[in-house]
């Protein structure tokens, strides 16, 4: 039922971005300031739920990564998180130097945008729900509560946090996710009618086209390194874990494809001590083809609307990113939804570069996961080295 769910959400997107770019041809501008009025309030919830779904789900998923360690759980950890930051620092790197070409052949010499337009679209109304802290102050918050509940064993804030969880995957799933399409919708027609659309899509396909092609890269990558470390054929390996891949891309999601990679981890000669703990766990805490996808796409989106950026800014984002999507597993499209906050804090997002970023993230969502599954093959064989020759 969830699989389905979140494969129905890829096509909503994309007839959303379709419609409105469709009816923004001839839309009234009646009709333009209803969807942006709808659209400011929707943007006002994400702002209020964002900081939520942080301080909840990273809370917990610090806690129940932390319980328990051992060695085998400190190297899965520290090798998913170095892992994640890499992949991000290595779409960064290609994306700051590829892209600004790629940008600036797709852009007219005369931005086509007149202010006068954008203003004719303005909300009837707002309705606005300030959050009860911000996204930074919520990741700060949820690693002392996290760490707290391991150290202590406070089980009353455990359940609370756990419960609150429940409450915030409650609005994301029954209220967030069904009207984002609308969300959508409204944002691409506005900017069709604004004339920015027609210069958006003269850029973005390439920008995918290379994107694809740097998730694969960087499997090939993460292959070799095992290979060598493990002593093993690379390419061999990669074949092993192709059925997982396959599963991933079907139905983008991590856990709905476990066992799978579960049975094609095993198949690869890692001790099966090493296969039952990492498999599962890399489900939830490596993310390397997300982070590589979000971050070249963000590189793309400040590139395209002029927003200044530089490596510290980058660095500091890839290294916040890639511990606050620990609240992504479980969520459709979850790692865009729990990097919305830093987008908009750290990188200065506006609202159509953040409509921008989901949809293309949801529409590429399920490469990032078939990426992240293959890739914890490649972990798992590094960790299963390490654990025998200790």
């Amino acid at each position: 039922m969830k699989i389905k769910f979140h494969v129905s959400l890829i096509w909503l997107m994309l007839i959303a971005v379709a419609l409105g770019i469709f009816v923004g041809h001839f839309a009234s501008v009646s009709l333009v300031r209803v969807t942006v009025t709808f659209n400011a309030f929707f943007s006002s919830l994400l702002a209020f739920i964002v900081p939520l779904l942080v301080l909840a789900l990273v809370t917990a998923a610090i806690s129940e990564t932390t319980s328990g360690a051992g060695k085998m759980l400190v190297w899965t950890i520290v090798l998913a998180y170095l892992s994640t930051i890499l992949s991000g620092l290595f779409g960064y790197s290609v994306g700051s130097f590829v892209f600004p070409d790629m940008v600036a052949s797709g852009k007219t010499t005369e931005n086509p945008v007149k202010e006068e337009v954008v203003a004719m679209f303005q909300p009837y109304f707002k309705l606005s729900f300030p959050p009860v802290m911000d996204t930074m102050s919520a990741l700060v918050l949820a690693f002392m509560l996290g760490i707290g509940v391991v150290k202590f064993k406070l089980e009353t804030i455990g359940k609370l946090v756990s419960e609150l969880r429940n409450v915030v995957m409650m609005v994301i799933s029954g209220m967030v996710i069904p009207l984002l399409p609308v969300y959508i919708f409204g944002v691409f027609m506005k900017m069709t009618k604004t004339g920015e659309m027609e210069l958006i899509l003269s850029v973005y396909w390439k920008i995918c086209v290379m994107i694809l092609l740097l998730l694969a890269i960087l499997l090939v990558i993460q292959y070799l390194i095992a290979g060598w470390i493990a002593r093993k054929n690379p390419f061999k390996m990669m074949y092993n874990m192709f059925p997982a891949l396959l599963t991933a891309l079907a139905s983008s999601s991590s856990a709905a494809t476990l066992p799978i990679t579960l049975n094609c981890a095993k198949k690869m000669g890692a001790s099966d001590n090493v296969v039952n703990f990492v498999i599962p766990m890399c489900a939830n805490v490596h993310l390397s083809g997300a982070s590589l996808r979000t971050v070249a796409l963000a590189v793309a989106t400040m590139l395209m609307f002029d927003v200044p950026f530089n490596f510290l800014t980058m660095f500091g984002f890839i290294l916040i990113f890639s511990i606050t999507v620990l609240a992504a597993p479980g969520i459709p499209g979850g790692v865009i939804f729990a990097a919305v906050g830093l987008l908009q804090a750290m990188l200065g997002f506006s609202e159509p570069m953040i409509a921008i970023m989901i949809s293309l993230n949801v529409a590429l969502d399920s490469l990032g996961t078939a990426v992240n599954v293959t890739g914890d093959g490649a972990l798992m064989m590094i960790i299963d080295r390490i654990m025998k020759r200790n």
